[in-house]
């Protein structure tokens, strides 16, 4: 099948922050380009670099660090506690557990967990992780040590695997007759509708609409029966996939097929209109960031996210246009930001006594959380929202 480019967003780094100037004169950059098939409409990096040096290291994501995506894991665990009529004896295997936030709480709940990461830790609650890459082998190695599961779970890092149809092999592989497999991924409708380029890097090497998910799903004796669109990320939806037959489909997945061919993902138009409109949004960046900067005023970035990390890097926003980057996480701080080598500071130092006049919000798609840290903090500069439209937040 063939894969058309439409969007180039220049060189890269990897989700890795260089801890000193030698570190970043050794950074090394990849071309991120997006392209999309014309058969199911997966939109997908065009080049791919090796799990093994993204995610090698310290990487720098922790699942559970912001308070939003606390509360939506603890939602998540209860949906999936509310599947069964009880929870003693079912066993839950996570694929990209990362800090082990939802093993935990799904562990409060009775499950019988296990989580495979290869940079995963055991949790304070004590769930065990096994540290590797999700594969058919591991799948099948699980499967044989441990008996097949009742549910396997992705958050976010569906995105992330560079051979799907090997990991989707570990998923059947693992799963019971009736077990469900239940993903969550940013879904391309919504990246589209609201401009998010900003979350195209390498460690997302895939962006999902139902029709690609159908497609990979079905070569793997699996279908889609249920989905729940979700706010996180900016829009994601959580699929709910069995082997073919097993389980009533659902309402919603007709819906969102329907939704999809309307909007038709397997054209190149939509993609075309696309690409213009994040050029277009990159030099709207720059001139409201030059001309603050040109008036006098200096000027942060709130948090770094990966997402940051593809926006700055491809509006060409440097140290001599953003001051400093704030930042929560201690991975991150005191640390350079990937590609640019701005430097990292805490939020609490964003806020202290020599503020910058302003500050662009970086993860914006949880704006509302993020504002609120950092007025409560006592950042009283004005704030930015990058996307869709860049446009100064009135106080």
């Amino acid at each position: 099948m063939e894969v058309r480019k439409f969007l180039s967003l220049g060189q890269q780094p990897s989700f890795h922050f260089p801890a000193n100037r030698e570190e970043a004169e050794n950074e090394r950059l990849w071309p991120l380009e997006l392209g999309f098939c014309e058969q199911c409409s997966l939109v997908q990096v065009l080049e791919s670099v090796s799990e093994r040096i993204l995610f090698s290291g310290d990487y720098h994501h922790l699942a559970g660090l912001t308070a939003g995506y606390h509360e939506h894991l603890q939602g998540l665990a209860d949906t999936l506690a509310g599947l069964f009529d009880s929870t003693d004896g079912r066993s839950v295997v996570e694929f990209g557990s990362n800090d082990g936030s939802l093993l935990d709480k799904l562990a409060a709940r009775s499950f019988d967990v296990l989580g495979v990461d290869p940079v995963g830790q055991v949790t304070a609650a004590g769930s065990q992780v096994v540290k590797d890459y999700f594969s058919s082998t591991v799948g099948a190695d699980l499967a044989a040590t441990r008996g097949k599961t009742d549910l396997v779970v992705a958050l976010n890092v569906f995105a992330h695997v560079t051979n799907l149809h090997d990991v989707l092999d570990g998923v059947t592989s693992l799963l019971k007759d009736d077990g469900l497999f239940v993903t969550e991924s940013h879904y391309l409708v919504d990246l589209l509708e609201t401009l998010q380029y900003d979350f195209a890097y390498h460690e997302h090497s895939r962006y999902y609409s139902v029709t690609a998910l159908d497609e990979a799903f079905r070569r793997h004796g699996l279908e889609t029966v249920k989905i729940e669109r979700i706010p996180t990320h900016g829009g994601s939806i959580r699929v709910y996939a069995g082997f073919a037959g097993a389980h009533e489909v659902d309402q919603s997945v007709i819906e969102l097929r329907e939704l999809e061919d309307s909007l038709k993902l397997r054209d190149s138009m939509i993609y075309t209109q696309f690409a213009e409109r994040v050029e277009q949004h990159r030099e709207k960046l720059n001139e409201l960031v030059r001309f603050l900067k040109n008036s006098g005023a200096r000027v942060a970035a709130a948090s770094a996210p990966g997402r940051a990390v593809t926006m700055l890097n491809y509006c060409g926003l440097g140290p001599d246009d953003i001051d400093v980057v704030s930042e929560i996480s201690p991975r991150k701080i005191g640390k350079l930001f990937p590609g640019t080598h701005i430097p990292i500071i805490s939020q609490q130092e964003l806020a202290g006594d020599n503020q910058p006049e302003y500050a662009l919000l970086m993860s914006w798609h949880i704006a509302d959380e993020v504002i609120t840290n950092l007025r409560n903090e006592g950042f009283r500069g004005t704030l930015i929202e990058p996307l869709p439209e860049p446009r100064i937040l009135e106080r």
